[in-house]
């Protein structure tokens, strides 16, 4: 049912991506090798290149007493204070996942999100919990966007 792609994967992807950028608010790579930039005549004063943030919006709901019965809507909530207006990626999606003890995979199904296009400006998102899943105490949600961000482990019952 969970894909078989880990969370090394979905880590070693980000951090891919981040570095790519250098640091947050960097130029975006068509400004840093000057791409999609009109060429300037002597007479035309030269504006600077803009900047783009990446922002990682923490995860509020659900939090580590968040209970969720299998079949029910759900809302998953995020912190959209200090947020940007114009981040890298605003469209969202949201993956279910799990821990377990003594292994850094997140076990994400990534093949069936939670929800996904959503604007991470608007700061929540309703979603229907799975219905078959088994009860667990160490769910995860991971919020996918501009970047990746999990939240505490809750329950689903």
């Amino acid at each position: 049912m969970f894909s078989s792609f880990t969370s090394s994967w979905l880590q070693a992807f980000l951090l891919a991506v981040l570095s790519s950028l250098a640091v947050v608010n960097a130029l975006c790579l068509p400004c840093q090798v000057g791409f999609i930039q009109t060429p300037l005549s002597p007479k035309t004063p030269s504006s600077p290149p803009s900047r783009r943030g990446v922002h990682s919006p923490p995860i509020t709901k659900p939090d580590a007493s968040t209970r969720w019965t299998r079949g029910t809507a759900a809302v998953v909530t995020w912190s959209t204070s200090n947020m940007p207006q114009e981040v890298t990626n605003a469209n969202g999606t949201i993956l279910l996942g799990y821990l377990e003890e003594g292994s850094s995979n997140e076990h994400l199904d990534v093949a069936h999100p939670l929800a996904e296009g959503f604007n991470l400006h608007d700061g929540s998102c309703k979603i229907q919990v799975p219905v078959n899943i088994p009860a667990r105490d160490n769910y995860i949600i991971v919020l996918i966007g501009d970047s990746g961000n999990q939240s505490p482990t809750f329950t689903i019952v």
